[in-house]
């Protein structure tokens, strides 16, 4: 899979994008495999399925170091599960009994899944909401001489004339004169926004790598 040709900036919006539903996923696979797993374990059979909550953690987690790693180059993804350097958990989940379960958990290392899947989440909804939030505030910004338009000739509504900062700024402007001045604000926002898609990218990847025990990309 390739994301060539696309700009650093469309890249991160659509690597901010993606992170909710991970994010999600691996919430619902995190929670429900504590809730049962930890019960279950006293009667044993809770540990293969703290084991595959854990691969499972894992396995998203190595998609999100896929889709970072290939916007910071803005390359190809790179083919294969990348790992994090721990055993396959997997194939201890297939072929293992219990002491190979019990040495898995065993792992403080393999915390670091579990620490993605609960800690993913209210990150990618943040990422989320700031990918949509961004571009939406810049062009409801830029098209609020449209909107002051529409409500004064259609609906004898003045969208501007009883805001209370526009009229402690501009006393004496008219609703619609003050509509292109918020329109002067959706392009210094939109200006603004590769620079705050790449910055918001950089802190995502930064994330990744901290609970992933990544090294840093240089």
């Amino acid at each position: 899979m390739k994301i060539k040709g696309l700009s650093p900036t469309i890249a991160a919006w659509k690597l901010l994008l993606s992170s909710f539903p991970r994010g999600v996923v691996a919430f619902v696979i995190a929670v429900a495999g504590l809730s049962v797993g930890l019960p279950l374990a006293l009667f044993v059979i809770g540990l293969p399925i703290l084991v595959g909550m854990l691969a499972a953690c894992e396995k998203i987690l190595g998609v999100d170091r896929r889709m970072v790693a290939a916007w910071e180059s803005c390359g190809e993804y790179p083919s294969g599960s990348p790992r994090i350097g721990l055993p396959d958990s997997r194939a201890e989940l297939v072929q293992g009994g219990l002491k190979s379960w019990v040495s898995s958990l065993g792992n403080v290392q393999r915390y670091r899944n579990l620490a993605y899947g609960i800690g993913q989440f209210p990150v990618s909804i943040l990422a989320f909401v700031l990918a949509i939030v961004i571009p939406a505030t810049a062009l409801a910004l830029l098209l609020s001489p449209v909107a002051e338009l529409i409500s004064s000739r259609i609906f004898s509504f003045n969208l501007f004339e009883q805001d209370l900062i526009m009229k402690w700024l501009f006393p004496d402007w008219s609703s619609f004169q003050r509509s292109w001045f918020n329109t002067g604000l959706g392009v210094i926002l939109l200006m603004a926004t590769p620079f705050l898609f790449r910055k918001l990218g950089q802190c995502y990847a930064a994330w990744i790598r901290w609970i992933s025990g990544t090294p840093s990309h240089t």
